[in-house]
């Protein structure tokens, strides 16, 4: 519904105030609001196209309790509206990060215009007619403004709605050149790229979050670099790779007391074998036996199985073959008890359940181990391809204008973005956080950064693309439903 409020603005005085966090001001705690965001303002640039600016931090005020109004009620708060000349029209919002400077103040949950300004809540459920959300990240506000140029109710009206679309498609151009790099073996063409890539505008702020400085530092150096050697353009490819070598090893494994499990189930093993020696060596004499007999005994089968099959039925009549394979099938059971009994005498021996749980523990862990670098290694297979950002280039440069042509050519982008590249981004951030969510497998090593870099902009990438549809929802409500519920629960945790 609509906030019939009026626009009341914040006076100077009260602005300069700033929040309560001192002692001395503890009574205003309780009759107001502040919040510190950070605005998102599309700039025209000076050649062609815009460029989407950040500007503050500010610290504003939210609200303010009316007086003699009790807190519980409805209409308890008058929120202050801020100038245009504050925060220009197109705008959008995002909680700056938390930092010294946010003591006393609230998160900011949405923004909506009014004649006057804008006006910020910290509400979620106001559903007040017309407003935004206000993101928690910069991906997140440049989302909002993509939104409101693409995907509300008239699409494309914005000035700067074909720099969304030019940002769509570097930021898509990025997540391919990050898959690519995991499975390069000659990096220097992906580097080439990828540093073109980083100096694009609007680009900035999302490649100093995924590429560090020793990562631009080594690209540059294989991109400026002709007659590199085998081992160096190597050694720089694994810098971006995931390699087994990364993961943890069967060495690394530890018991309770903190000591290497191989190195136990060793010594365990020289004294169980000095002790228990003979008697397992018997065993195993005794089990091989039963082994060979149980063979033989399934060729003699097979061998009376196929000769039944071959004679005629007078012969069979007259023939002692099926009492023949009963004894045959006999002696094989016989066999098999055997063998199982044999078997079944090893846990008898003092100590050999204890050492077999420490060899199956072992196991179990490398096997692990070499799942979750499987799953690692099934990133490249998730990368954005050419082809699709080919077909949805094209499908861009037709987004011309707003006339119908325009709009269809939207739509139909619309489809393969929903297609093609929502799925793959989903599911990459899914599977680099369950690989991060594994420490006792990567925990070092470039294969831990490979996988970060990918995380990190995947993330980035959802809360870019959180409005867009994703089946019967947003996308931005599938993974609040998945991988958002375990963020929301890790970040309670002590």
């Amino acid at each position: 519904m609509a906030d019939p409020q009026p626009d009341t603005f914040a006076s100077p005085d009260f602005v300069r105030a700033g929040p309560p966090v001192s002692v001395k001001e503890l009574d205003r705690v309780g009759r107001e609001k502040w919040s510190r965001v950070v605005c998102l303002v599309p700039e025209a640039r000076s050649g062609k196209g815009h460029t989407f600016a950040a500007r503050g931090p500010y610290i504003i005020p939210l609200a303010h309790l009316r007086a003699g109004a009790d807190r519980g009620s409805k209409d308890a708060w008058r929120f202050f509206t801020h100038p245009a000349k504050v925060f220009p029209p197109e705008a959008a919002f995002f909680n700056a990060p938390a930092a010294p400077a946010s003591r006393g103040c609230l998160g900011a949950r949405l923004a909506a215009k009014t004649p006057g300004g804008w006006r910020l809540y910290d509400e979620v459920g106001a559903q007040i007619e017309g407003s935004e959300p206000v993101a928690e990240s910069h991906a997140g506000a440049l989302g909002v403004l993509r939104h409101r140029a693409l995907g509300g109710a008239q699409p494309l009206e914005p000035a700067w709605a074909p720099d969304i679309l030019e940002l769509d498609l570097g930021l898509l151009e990025l997540f391919r050149l990050l898959g690519a790099l995991l499975s390069a073996n000659d990096p220097r063409p992906v580097a080439l790229d990828v540093l073109a890539l980083l100096g694009s505008p609007g680009l900035e702020r999302f490649a100093g979050e995924v590429f560090d400085e020793e990562d631009r530092s080594a690209l540059q150096a294989v991109a400026a670099a002709e007659g590199l050697d085998v081992v160096a353009l190597r050694a720089t490819a694994r810098r971006f790779r995931v390699d087994l070598l990364d993961f943890a090893k069967i060495v690394e494994v530890k018991d309770g007391r903190g000591r290497q499990a191989i190195a136990e189930l060793l010594e365990e093993y020289n004294a169980f074998e000095a002790q228990h020696g003979p008697k397992i060596r018997e065993l195993a004499e005794q089990i091989a036996a039963a082994d060979v007999e149980l063979a033989a005994v399934k060729q003699k089968i097979l061998q009376l199985q196929k000769d039944e099959a071959n004679r005629s039925r007078i012969t069979k009549m007259f023939s002692r073959g099926g009492q023949s394979l009963a004894e045959l099938k006999a002696a094989g059971v016989h066999a098999i008890r055997t063998k199982r009994a044999l078997e079944a005498s090893y846990a008898e021996i003092p100590g050999y359940d204890r050492l077999r749980g420490l060899s199956d523990r072992v196991k179990r862990f490398q096997a692990d181990v070499q799942a979750v670098h499987a799953l690692a290694g099934k990133l490249v297979e998730l990368n954005v391809g050419q082809p699709q950002l080919r077909i949805m280039k094209e499908l861009a440069a037709k987004v011309t204008g707003k006339d119908d042509a325009a709009r269809a050519a939207l739509k139909a982008y619309d489809l393969r973005m929903r297609a093609d590249v929502l799925p793959r981004v989903l599911h990459a951030y899914s599977l680099t956080a369950y690989v991060l969510r594994r420490p006792d497998a990567l925990s070092r090593g470039h294969s831990l950064r490979s996988v970060q870099r990918v995380n990190t902009l995947a993330r980035h990438l959802v809360e870019y693309f959180r409005f867009a549809r994703y089946g019967p929802k947003t996308l931005g409500e599938a993974f609040d439903e998945s991988w958002g519920q375990v963020l929301q629960l890790e970040a309670r945790l002590p």
